[in-house]
């Protein structure tokens, strides 16, 4: 049965980013709208319940609620507003909602429950696919990809004892929190906006790092990159006159080249891994254990860090699969130099498990969620 999809009409801030992540955890999925040109993405969300902030609707983006295609009923509205501290169903202050019908009014900030237990209950599953390719391609056609693109960052830990040994560049769309960036990205998004976002990426990368070093907290910053880049011309070409332009980086900066569908030549990017390496960027092997080209990636490509996909390491966990599959390719790694980090690391089992594993790191929910660059460095202010 299709997930019940809710629109969130609202100023972007901490606390529509937690609530967008707190309602995607209960099975709910959330867009939002914060700007103007956001409207089409929304209208191809197609959501089943509106959640608008008063002030931010009456504003800027009232017109938006006539946008949606006809309905055998209107769009439950349930309005947030910062002065009335009940919660009350049904009449509220006058408002031209065009399609949608006011349900109720929630004072903010509210616990999510609230919220979640109200879209329960308004809310009607339609049968229309909910597509987040079609998202993307509206996104797309309206020139709104890039502009809602934000980088946050997740830490990374030694099993052995927890401190912080790096952090994780993680792109996301702060209008759909919940899409992966393999989904922003794929076949059919044009080549040339995944070189503008992940060199936008890689720069917002070298800023957190050299702040990270000027406040003695120096560990190193990881960015994605997909194979398929690091055969582009264009792309390698600009990564290069950073590097160049930056000096030294060694230590400080590490490219993960993420798995995907999209076929690269992998001798092509081992190639511009070693010219890489010798600028002082780390190569690490990301999402370890999913697709069809991993025994090709550890064979072919000079990296010193690996990291086991979340979905093999679960598997484990789960009894599906046997320690030795695991164990045998982290002492692949160690006999390599390499380092090994486990992802999916959301709860003390799945530490133990790591750890029983001989792994060196761990990434995960245990230690906190992707946070903005300003979370992690005092007086934070981007190059």
């Amino acid at each position: 049965m299709p997930k019940k999809r809710v629109l969130v009409i609202d100023e972007e801030s901490a606390f529509t980013r937690f609530l967008q992540d707190d309602l995607e955890q209960r099975e709910i999925s959330v867009a939002c709208v914060y700007s103007p040109g956001d409207e089409n993405g929304a209208t191809a969300f197609a959501p089943n319940v509106i959640v608008a902030d008063k002030e931010t609707l009456c504003q800027t983006n009232a017109s938006i609620l006539s946008t949606f295609d006809p309905v055998e009923r209107k769009l439950p509205l349930v309005l947030m507003t910062g002065t009335d501290r009940k919660l009350y169903h049904g009449s509220a202050p006058s408002l031209r909602t065009g399609k949608s019908q006011i349900v109720a009014t929630i004072a903010k900030p509210f616990e999510p429950n609230t919220l979640a237990e109200l879209i329960d209950q308004y809310a009607v599953n339609s049968q229309k696919a909910n597509l987040d390719s079609e998202y993307i391609k509206a996104l797309i056609a309206s020139d709104r990809l890039l502009d809602n693109l934000v980088v946050e960052f997740q830490s990374k830990h030694a099993l052995a004892d927890g401190r912080v040994v790096g952090y994780e560049a993680l792109s996301r769309l702060k209008t759909r929190r919940a899409i992966s960036p393999a989904t922003i990205f794929s076949a059919a998004t044009e080549i040339s906006l995944e070189i503008e976002a992940t060199l936008n990426v890689f720069d917002q990368v070298m800023d957190l790092a050299s702040s990270l070093r000027k406040s003695r907290k120096g560990v190193p910053v990881s960015f994605n990159c997909s194979a398929i880049l690091l055969t582009q011309p264009d792309f390698v070409d600009q990564l290069f006159a950073r590097l160049q332009q930056a000096g030294t980086v060694s230590g400080m900066v590490i490219m993960e080249i993420t798995e995907e569908n999209r076929v690269a030549n992998i001798k092509v990017v081992a190639e511009v891994c070693r010219m890489l390496a010798g600028r002082g960027l780390t190569v690490s092997i990301d999402d370890y254990g999913t697709g069809q080209s991993n025994l090709d990636r550890i064979a072919e490509i000079p990296f010193t860090e690996l990291k086991l996909d979340k979905e093999i390491f679960w598997a484990f966990c789960n009894n599906r699969v046997p320690i030795t599959v695991l164990s045998s390719i982290i002492d692949f790694c160690h006999m390599r130099g390499a380092k090994t980090v486990v992802e999916g690391i959301e709860t003390s089992f799945h530490l133990e498990k790591a750890r029983l594993l001989g792994a060196d790191h761990g990434q995960g929910f245990y230690w906190g969620r992707a946070v903005p660059p300003q979370y992690l460095v005092k007086d934070w202010c981007a190059a």
